[in-house]
């Protein structure tokens, strides 16, 4: 009978090595566990994410899956199948414009979004995804942006407008005075640097409340005496612009301002407390120049504000308030 000497220490490794693998054994062991663990929690939360996605898209209305025919005329929703007049209809678009946007802006070269808005012009939609020439078959979304747009409008305004007046502010301002000449029927306007006479009095003896007042009236005056050849502007404070265009000669310009001013100051302003109403009047100095010379339109003011000036001091003759603009 033989018998094996073991000590110790051989012992322990023995028990070792059979209890545990290799460990070369274990830590593939190990790997391929996380690599399971790993796929399940992906397919878990992609399967999560998909049906979430669906649940929001089912959920909003301003959100639509689409299948569009137009060979057969069929729409394809996330709610139903219907003819394409019929979705047309509820949308109020135009089925030949759907069309022909989405063929013109899809094509495989530069696909890009389509914009399309209602027949009434009150709603606006953007459709992302792919057409199939070959099948006449759109796939995508719709998406009701409508709100995006009042949201953008109301931004764009509040940028390009005076908040107290209501008039155009200067932001921009060269490009407004330029589109709005490059539309003038004759190669000459005439440009006219306005304010208050004495407004810091008003504002000092009946308060900024009524100061405010007085602006707004003037504002809405200029607003209410214009017409689609007049561009009233609030510079700051009590200056403001007048852009006038179609203009044949100075004299016509000097016609011009004087009817249209005279109309302005022709009513008191009411203040707030209902008892006290003040006389306005204005100063001003104009220049007449070339549509060309729109793009200068920093000496245009400069030289309609030291016009005025002069007219403040009574140095202009009788007759000759606005002159001829030289670069």
């Amino acid at each position: 009978m033989a018998i094996e000497i073991i000590n110790f220490n051989q012992l322990i490794q023995r028990q070792s090595l059979d209890r545990f693998p290799t460990t070369l054994s274990t830590n593939y062991f190990y790997i391929v566990f996380c690599i399971i663990v790993f796929l399940y929690t992906i397919q878990k939360r992609d399967k999560k994410s998909s049906s979430r996605f669906m649940e929001i898209l089912s959920s909003t209305q301003s959100i639509s899956i689409l299948e569009i025919n137009f060979i057969n005329r069929i729409v394809r929703t996330n709610n139903a199948d219907i003819s394409l007049e019929q979705f047309c209809q509820s949308y109020l678009i135009d089925s030949i414009t759907l069309q022909n946007n989405i063929i013109s802006s899809m094509n495989q070269f530069s696909p890009s979004d389509v914009q399309i808005k209602s027949k009434s012009c009150s709603s606006y939609y953007r459709l992302t995804g792919k057409y199939d020439a070959s099948t006449s078959v759109f796939q995508g979304i719709m998406i009701d942006n409508t709100q995006e747009k009042q949201q953008l409008k109301k931004l764009k305004n509040t940028l390009t407008h005076d908040t107290l007046t209501g008039l155009q502010n200067r932001y921009h301002l060269n490009n407004k005075i330029q589109k709005f000449c490059a539309k003038s029927s004759s190669e000459q306007c005439s440009i006219y640097f306005i304010d208050l006479n004495k407004f810091k009095q008003i504002n000092d003896t009946h308060g900024h409340d009524n100061g405010d007042v007085v602006l707004r009236s003037v504002a809405d005056r200029f607003q209410q005496f214009a017409d689609e050849s007049v561009l009233p502007v609030r510079l700051s404070g009590d200056e403001f612009l007048i852009v006038k265009r179609n203009v044949e000669s100075n004299t016509q310009a000097d016609q011009f301002i004087s009817s249209y001013l005279s109309s302005v100051q022709c009513d008191t302003v009411q203040l707030n407390d209902s008892t006290t109403s003040i006389k306005v009047t204005l100063s001003f100095g104009g220049v007449v120049f070339n549509k060309s010379q729109s793009t200068q339109t920093d000496k245009l003011i400069k030289c309609a504000d030291e016009r005025m000036y002069q007219m403040k001091k009574n140095l202009l003759p009788n007759g000759n308030t606005t002159v001829t603009f030289t670069a």
